[in-house]
Formats: C-alpha cells, structure tokens, sequence
C-alpha cells in the first residue's frame, strides 16, 4: 500500500466519509452523462475541461473545497523539533516500497516497517491506528534499527540478469562495452539530474561511489520469474541514519496526536 502517509484530523469522520462518497458518485454521474457510452479515448479535451468545471460546481454546492475535500478536514505537517529539515515531517512519512524506501531498508534489517507499525486497513484509505500500541511498535522498531545500524550498516543490492527482458545488458560483451556504456552514461547526465541511479541500462553511483565489501551469485525473483540468475552487491551503506531520523520523526507524530485531547480525531491516509 501507498508511497506516502499523511496525517490529518477529521472533525466528524463519518460525516466526510458520507460527503466524499456523494461527491465520487455526482462525478461518476456527470461523467457517464458527458461519456454516453464512449471510451475515455474518445473525450475531447474540452469536454474533459468541461467536466473539471462540473466537478468544481459540485464541490461548491455540496460545501467541498475546489478539490473536493471536506474544509473541515485538516491536514497536519510540521517540522520536527529533532531534525526540522529532514523530508519526513510531523503528520508526514514519506514510506516509498522501492528499494531505497524506508519501508524495504526497515523491513530487511529489522522485519518491522510502517506497516507493522501502524497496521493500515487494507481496505479503506484513512484509518485510525491504535496511536498507542504503535508508539510500542516504534520505539521497539527505534531499538532495534539503532542496534542494527551499530552492528550492520550495510546495504545490499541484487543484480539480475535476464536477456529475454533486458536486451540492452545483453549487448554488453566485454569489459571495453561496459567502460563505454558508462562514460556514455556521464556524458548524457546534467548538472541538475541525479547522478546515482539505476535502470535497464544499469545501475550507476557517479556520484557516491558503493564501497563494495562483496560480491555474492545467487537468485532473486524479479516480475514473474522467482529464481533469476544475479549478484547480491554487499555495501558500506553511509545513509541508514537518514532513515532512523524518519523513524524518531515517526514516533514525534505518534506522540504527537497522543498529546491531543480529541486524539480519536487524527486519522492517517496511506496514499495510493
């Protein structure tokens, strides 16, 4: 579930809850009006411009804001007091599933993530945690991530290889290809792109050179295939305390809705 967590605070859940599926099923109602049975390829970009300017009226007559959301509805994001220009914020986590998200690098070291924190509900989009056992959940997950980063700060990366989905690592034969491939790789880059990055192509550290400590052949699963022939690259990872700050902002938010004397209003929205 979801890239990002947000927090806010409803001043009567079940009366925004009502309100916000009036609204979806207006909009679903001035769409299929406006469609009359045509597929979305076919609607004009003034018809969609058309339908904006609807949904907008239908906002307004139902007391919703421009975006549909309900006014009463606020949403909480606030420095942290202990890392104030750290990306996760109070009221936000920023909970990325790819293999830098503080999901995966949490899960794999310590097997606790946010989603063990605060045990979303798969099937809604708000959900009122128990703000109390989480804050439990997190300063157990605090513990351990410090102990780990203590005794293990490394990170790991497997790279797989396979020619039927991957043609263009195919086309590297010899060590001269690759010494090519990635001096045409830093030509191509800019000042204002990322210089770390990873694609079909390769994985690329311009950068921030990995400091590799090993090289390990395996199997990993990727799509479909469970057991792709690859290398698990062992590195010195040098940002594992950028994600125990997440953390303790994690367990500032947590504390944060506890202090609150309608604490039972504060709700989090996993995005999808």
């Amino acid at each position: 579930m979801g890239l990002d967590v947000y927090l806010k605070r409803f001043e009567n859940y079940a009366a925004s809850q009502r309100l916000k599926a009036e609204y979806e099923r207006r909009m679903d109602r001035a769409w299929e009006q406006m469609a009359n049975r045509r597929t979305d390829d076919e609607i004009s970009a003034q018809e969609e411009e058309i339908y904006s300017q609807q949904c907008r009226k239908i906002a307004r007559t139902m007391g919703l804001d421009s975006n549909g959301e309900d006014p009463l509805v606020q949403t909480i994001r606030l420095p942290s007091q202990k890392y104030p220009d750290h990306r996760f914020k109070i009221g936000y986590f920023y909970s990325s599933n790819n293999d830098s998200g503080i999901n995966r690098i949490l899960s794999d070291a310590i097997g606790i993530d946010l989603h063990s924190i605060f045990n979303p509900l798969a099937e809604e989009e708000d959900f009122r945690p128990d703000w109390t056992l989480a804050r439990n959940i997190c300063l157990k997950a605090i513990a351990d991530f410090t102990t780990h980063i203590e005794q293990h700060p490394y990170g790991v990366v497997p790279l797989t290889f396979d020619p039927d989905i991957s043609p263009i690592q195919a086309q590297i034969t010899s060590k001269a290809l690759a010494l090519q491939k990635l001096v045409a790789m830093k030509e191509q880059r800019t000042d204002t792109q990322p210089n770390n990055f990873g694609g079909w192509a390769g994985d690329f550290f311009l950068t921030e050179p990995l400091e590799v400590l090993a090289i390990i052949p395996g199997t990993a699963g990727f799509l479909d295939r469970p057991d792709l022939p690859c290398f698990y690259i062992v590195f010195q990872h040098k940002h594992l305390d950028f994600y125990l700050q997440g953390l303790e902002i994690v367990l500032e938010t947590i504390e944060y809705v506890l202090e609150q004397p309608d604490s039972d209003k504060y709700y989090l929205e996993w995005s999808n």
